[in-house]
């Protein structure tokens, strides 16, 4: 009960868009919710158009997306570059062992390859894995030559 009298709700500014009908964007610049009944004295605007925060003893509390962002570092996934050197060793084994990567548990001699190329080339087993799997059918030689002869088919 004690943690319910020291947090409250405060209304701020005002999130309306006036210009929806019109396919656009404004809003009117109110700045704060100032109370009259459930509409803004302000701006006339319903309590509910302008953005919630809960304020604890002296400080606005974490919000869900605040939290989110926090968990996550507040940082951006960090984007794999690679070589074209990388990208054409890549390219040249994935052929080679069918686009496809097996399980860890079943396989013992052709997971040894894997990681070994992984180590070779410098990068982790599931870096290889989501760029085979984000470049299989735009590099595959066999889907490739498969559609080219399927079009000459249809051709001819």
């Amino acid at each position: 009960m004690e943690s319910e009298s020291r947090t409250r709700e405060a209304y701020r500014e005002c999130l309306r868009n006036h210009a929806a009908s019109l396919g656009s964007y404004a809003t009117d610049g109110c700045g704060e919710f100032t109370p009259d009944g459930l509409t803004c004295a302000a701006c006339g605007c319903h309590r509910n158009f302008h953005r919630k925060i809960i304020v604890g003893d002296c400080y606005p509390l974490r919000t869900a997306s605040f939290e989110a962002a926090e968990r996550s570092g507040g940082k951006k996934r960090v984007r794999t570059k690679f070589s074209a050197e990388q990208k054409e060793k890549m390219l040249r084994f994935a052929e080679k062992i069918g686009w496809r990567i097996q399980r860890k548990e079943g396989e013992g001699g052709g997971e040894d390859e894997i990681e070994g190329f992984c180590r070779e080339l410098g990068v982790s087993r599931q870096v290889f894995k989501v760029w085979m799997h984000n470049h299989k059918n735009s590099c595959s030689t066999s889907a490739s030559a498969s559609s080219i002869s399927d079009a000459t088919a249809l051709t001819q």
